[in-house]
């Protein structure tokens, strides 16, 4: 159905493009403004009548909904005749009135168009005709009482939304017919006013063409202002005006927003008395610079105050406009920057600060120390660094966790801000290690006292988490000395380092002066921590084996793996050497499970080459962080596995002191090793304060006498009442009977005299080794041994039988 049309863009596009003509300038302007009028002229008849012509359709289309609506009127009254109570049933009326629905709905479809309404009506009349259907089935089948229900229920409503869609497309029909008839005498009315001024633009084109370009002109200018304003004003910078003499003019409303003033409440006031105190001069420089410099421009960096009374950090730009006549002022443009530079502060602060604790970190601690020893020479007054170390603190964060070690940090740390100056620079290096700046230590024993003030601070117990006990803690202190003249602060605080280590070495919860001799011993240790990795790495190591010999017939019954380095330099280094500091660097393990694996490799290839009876075996010692090492039971047996050794020919030996630092935990390792078929022995048995108490419960099968012990036999006296006499074959005779009372092997250590070997046996001591019967050999001298006692049957290990002095021994 023919609807309103939409008024035309022509004439919009018409009008830009005549003015866009008459804003050039030639002879052809004419002619295509008299082309663009008769098309613009064209394009509106044609308008004028398609409008006309839809107004008419729209017309013929009312008349037929009329006829369509008074045929469904008098169907719907020829329905209810035929449904009242007494009819006699369906009359030809109905038909003719059906007939006549379906002529006026066959015309209306014919003239529909597709829009909305058509499908309303559309829509309508299908359900009141569908309606009208079932009530004429309805009368038909059962009589006019249901089919009067069914109008009632069906017809009605069908008959009502019909008759109103008809009436609502006919008011919008007239409603377009009105709107269109408008929009024609609109267009009309244009045509003829476009005509006039196609006439007038034609005998005055350079006038208008020139009136026009000063109007264009002047709506530039002003739709400038207006977004320029509307920029200004809507700006997240605060714009400023101020004369020569920073007198406030101008600011933009984004003064309230950064600064919480009025837009006009500043105005007439002066820009310094905002500023902070600090920075003023720092805005007077900007202004001069910008009213006097080559660039006109200048930025400063400045602290405004806010309405409430704080500072805000602001960027300014001061721009110089004092000889723009449409401005004339000093143009500030000022940006919020508090944001940026609380993150810029806190950002300084992360990086010169503990995140942890707080404290000073080595960077702010190496830049106070640089400072402090740069005035020792003006000052001639010397400073003193203390490097703070936590005795044991690895075993806080093993046994209760590392949060509970990070929380005796903060503890600590605190602790030391309350015990030492405020004027002394506390820091935490990393880790547990701390680190004190004390810079007024020109007083003889300043620093001494300040280290034992700290060490007793920090001895006092910390109260642990929850309700665990309390935890107590000790530290190590080393001091050093920076004067004048020393300005290289970490060659000072390595000294101090040094001495901290001399502290612990001598003991630990203590504090030590750092000395020269100090340097030399630690930088030696240094090398050779280096070296002694390295020779993990490379396998530097080599394997000698102590003989281990049944006392009663000096049959070699077995062996003890010595681990010898090799170095590239220095040749054979002793066990003394770096034994102790492998366990301190942790390389004692790797150095272990070499060594075991090579003993029970070594071991299964003599066992192989000259068996024994009962066969011989092999010992090897396990260090305390072998102990608490991981592992160490897959290990073991891991090893048996690859190098196919009975677990009975092994014997792993740990000292009887490691047997108390944790008794539960040892005797649960020592009993997964016995489940392996491994045998255990206890070394040095005796210097360990030895308690049946817990001997008794150790899954062990040897105890090994010291030698401290066997030294003493041939000393005893004839007379053991005598008080001045040595107690030690006493106390072997107790070993001895203590291990046979648990049904233990007993091994005599570091046998060295005849006489030795006598009352061992007389005190049924099985075995023994020492230099008596051979130094540690190297895996051929052994191999010599073996192929000895293999040839020559009655051959022994006694001096007196063989002389063993001639073969190859070891360190």
């Amino acid at each position: 159905m023919a609807t309103a049309a939409a008024p035309s863009s022509v004439l919009g596009t018409g009008l830009s493009t005549a003015l866009l003509v008459r804003l050039r300038a030639g002879s052809w302007r004419r002619w295509f403004a008299v082309v663009l009028a008769f098309n613009i002229a064209l394009g509106m008849g044609f308008s004028v009548v398609a409008l006309r012509h839809q107004a008419d359709a729209r017309s013929h289309a009312d008349v037929l909904l009329s006829d369509l609506d008074a045929a469904a009127a008098s169907q719907e009254a020829a329905l209810w005749r035929a449904v009242s109570a007494d009819a006699s049933g369906p009359s030809d009326s109905l038909d003719d009135a059906a007939q006549w629905v379906d002529v006026a709905a066959g015309r209306v479809a014919a003239s529909t168009d597709a829009t909305t309404d058509d499908g309303v009506v559309a829509t309508s009349l299908g359900t009141y005709r569908d309606a009208a259907d079932l009530v004429v089935t309805t009368l038909e089948t059962t009589g006019p009482a249901p089919a009067r229900a069914v109008a009632e229920e069906t017809l009605i409503p069908a008959a009502r939304t019909l008759h109103g869609a008809v009436a609502d497309t006919a008011t919008r029909h007239r409603e377009a017919n009105l709107d269109a008839g408008l929009v024609a005498d609109i267009e009309t009315l244009l045509m003829m006013v476009f005509a006039a001024i196609m006439a007038g633009l034609l005998f005055r084109r350079f006038e208008a063409a020139r009136r026009s370009g000063e109007l264009g002109v002047a709506a530039a200018k002003a739709q400038g202002r207006a977004r320029f304003q509307a920029l200004v004003h809507h700006s997240s910078d605060l714009i400023t005006l101020v004369d020569a003499d920073l007198a406030i003019t101008y600011q933009t409303p984004s003064i309230t927003r950064l600064l919480g003033y009025a837009e006009d409440e500043l105005i007439g006031t002066q820009l310094a008395d905002l500023t902070h105190p600090e920075d003023r001069l720092s805005l007077l420089a900007a202004r001069a610079e910008a009213t006097t410099g080559n660039n006109g421009s200048a930025t400063s960096h400045l602290r405004l105050r806010h309405k409430d009374g704080s500072y805000r950090h602001v960027q300014s730009i001061h721009t110089n406009l004092l000889d723009n006549p449409d401005v004339r002022a000093v143009v500030v443009t000022t940006r919020d920057v508090t944001a940026q530079k609380e993150l810029e502060s806190q950002l300084q602060y992360n990086a010169f600060h503990d995140a942890l604790t707080g404290l000073a970190n080595r960077a702010l601690f190496a830049d106070r120390l640089d400072h402090a020893l740069a005035r020792t020479d003006r000052l001639a007054a010397p400073v003193a660094v203390l490097f703070v170390d936590l005795d044991d603190f690895k075993a806080v964060n093993d046994g209760a966790g590392h949060t509970a070690g990070d929380d005796l940090l903060v503890a600590v740390a605190e602790r030391l801000r309350r015990t030492l100056r405020p004027s002394d620079t506390i820091a935490r290096l990393g880790g547990d290690e701390f680190a004190v700046l004390i810079e007024d230590a020109a007083e003889p024993g300043r620093p001494e006292a300040a280290a034992q003030r700290l060490l007793t601070a920090v001895a006092e117990p910390f109260d642990a988490a929850g309700d665990g006990a309390p935890v107590r803690i000790s530290a190590s202190v080393g001091i050093a000395m920076g004067a004048a003249g020393q300005h290289d602060g970490a060659e000072l605080l390595r000294h101090a380092d040094v001495a901290m280590y001399a502290a612990k070495a001598a003991g630990k919860s203590r504090s030590a002066v750092f000395e020269p001799e100090m340097d030399s011993a630690i930088i030696g240790q240094l090398r050779m921590k280096a070296e002694l990795a390295r020779a993990v790495e490379h396998e530097e190591f080599t394997v000698y084996y102590q003989p281990t010999v049944e006392l009663e017939t000096g049959r070699l019954a077995g062996v003890e793996a010595l681990v010898r380095w090799e170095h590239p330099e220095r040749g054979l280094v002793p066990p003394l050497d770096f034994i102790p500091l492998a366990e301190q660097t942790g390389l004692i393990v790797p150095i272990g499970r070499y060594v075991l694996r090579e003993a029970c490799r070594q071991m299964q290839a003599w066992q192989s080459s000259y068996p024994t009876t009962p066969p011989m075996t092999v010992s090897v010692n396990l260090s305390a962080r072998e102990l608490d090492e991981p592992g160490l039971v897959d290990s073991v047996r891991a090893v048996l596995e690859q190098t196919g050794l009975d677990p009975a020919h092994l014997v792993l030996e740990i000292t009887e002191s490691l047997l108390l630092v944790d008794l539960p935990a040892t005797v649960t390792i020592l009993s997964e090793l016995r489940i392996l078929g491994v045998r255990l022995a206890v070394d040095d048995f005796g210097t360990g304060y030895s308690s049946l108490a817990y001997l008794e419960n150790l899954p062990v099968d040897i105890l090994k006498i010291d030698k401290s012990f066997v030294d003493r036999i041939v000393d005893a006296p004839a007379d053991p009442a005598l008080d001045d006499a040595p107690q030690q074959p006493v106390m072997v005779s107790a070993i001895s009977q203590l291990g046979h009372a648990l049904n233990l092997q007993l091994v005599a250590e570091g046998i060295e005299q005849r006489e030795q070997v006598s009352a061992l046996r007389g005190l049924a001591c099985q075995y023994g080794q020492g230099y008596y019967f051979a130094r540690p050999l190297t895996p051929g001298a052994l191999a010599d041994l073996l192929h000895r006692q293999a040839d020559e049957p009655g051959w022994n290990l006694e001096p007196s039988a063989q002389d063993v002095r001639g073969l190859p021994v070891g360190g």
